[in-house]
């Protein structure tokens, strides 16, 4: 299944995003883009999903993390 990585600075804003066959090089344009743009306090948000079979995407990861 794909993963989905997704940028956004503002919420509802446009968004960048890649997609990725596997994980890994998923999960280290996360990690980079946590580094690039994850500024604390700020509106970015940043997700890594897998799209499922049935069609809705899996969150991963997220940043900031969702709070419990």
């Amino acid at each position: 299944m794909p993963y989905i990585v997704t940028l956004r600075f503002v919420e509802g804003g446009p968004r960048v995003t890649g997609t990725w066959d596997a994980e890994d090089p998923a999960d280290r344009r996360f990690r980079a883009w946590v580094g690039l743009y994850g500024l604390p306090g700020s509106d970015t948000t940043i997700t890594l999903t897998e799209q499922t079979s049935d069609g809705p995407e899996r969150l991963i990861r997220r940043w900031p993390p969702l709070e419990a």
